[in-house]
């Protein structure tokens, strides 16, 4: 392993007062030294910015940007990407933490595969204690060998919640500089998907490498629920991601159409779930919410997850008195 590369890791940093030091000192932890930590502050209005400058004053290796004003996440990491110099590029949440190895292990992924067009793709634990009282370790695969897979392997990863996020892979910073991949600062979701796809591209890779080991801890974020927000969302967005993964994987184009049909059912299948099961709606938010959706058979899908929810209360409410 090439212990002189030096990897920048980039943590877009919001309100995180009580869990930035936590997620720097697990980095410090780390066996693998040569270490660029950009913090990029953006504007949290509380001692935020105050525990991001005391930590780049206690370790030489960690620098604190603030930005101007309020910008959001992808700007956020955008301004940090100005920063990073490092022949490798990584990405952590500011709530998030990450395992003494988590470096190495990709570092040596990178020169045990010896390929450039080659991603690892390492595990990670999902902290869910705060909702749901569960922890989840999600890993790339099971198996013990023939961890080297194929980009025709991008759909199974992504079910498996390994392909859309940045935080459990390895990027090679001249590929991102050269051509001049950012952050989507008009997209509502999927950006960070889009990022990777784009860097994919760019990079020509050709496959992955599984590192079977969960390496990062995501603190799942319940009070910002994404669904919450739905109105704002745009699906089309999260669509397009799928035409260019499915490009990648040299998918012919009546077969993208085809199969972006599917992913829309599937996706407004699930917006139609999680609304129909957000305690914080009326019925009535709930109904107009779903009438919102960019789907034909809007009328059904609502009365389909209506009467899915009231035989689920049914079944609860039977569960609670026997």
């Amino acid at each position: 392993m090439e212990t002189n590369k030096k990897v920048s890791i980039v943590i877009p940093v919001y309100k995180a007062a009580d869990t930035i030091t936590r997620c720097v000192e697990s980095l410090e932890r780390n066996t693998y030294e040569n270490l660029q930590i950009i913090l990029i502050e953006d504007c949290s209005g509380d001692q935020t910015i105050n525990v991001c400058k005391k930590l780049a004053s206690m370790y030489d290796n960690v620098q604190c940007i603030e930005n101007d004003e309020n910008h959001g996440v992808s700007y956020t990491r955008n301004h940090g990407l100005d920063y990073a110099d490092g022949n490798y590029l990584m990405f952590v949440d500011s709530d998030d933490y990450v395992e003494a190895d988590y470096v190495e292990m990709m570092i040596s992924a990178i020169s045990y595969v010896d390929d450039e067009r080659v991603m690892p793709v390492c595990g990670y634990v999902n902290h869910d204690e705060k909702k749901n009282g569960r922890t989840d370790i999600f890993l790339p695969s099971h198996e013990q060998e023939d961890l080297k897979k194929s980009i025709q392997i991008m759909p199974e990863l992504y079910e498996n919640r390994m392909l859309q996020i940045i935080w459990n892979k390895i990027f090679r910073l001249d590929v991102i500089k050269q051509n001049h991949i950012r952050f989507k600062e008009e997209m509502f979701i999927g950006e960070d998907f889009r990022f990777l796809l784009e860097y994919m591209k760019a990079a020509k890779i050709s496959g992955f490498f599984f590192v079977n080991k969960a390496l990062c801890h995501y603190m799942r974020d319940n009070e910002n629920s994404l669904m919450s927000r739905l109105l704002e969302t745009k699906i089309q967005d999260s669509l397009d991601n799928f035409k260019i993964m499915y490009g990648l994987m040299g998918k012919s184009a009546d077969d993208i159409q085809k199969l972006i049909a599917e992913e829309k059912q599937k996706q407004l299948e699930y917006y139609a779930y999680t609304i129909m099961h957000d305690e914080n709606m009326t019925t009535k938010e709930k109904k107009e919410r779903i009438f919102q959706l960019p789907a034909n058979n809007v009328g059904q899908l609502y009365k389909k997850h209506k009467t899915l929810q009231r035989k689920e209360s049914i079944y609860k409410w039977k569960k609670k008195i026997l």
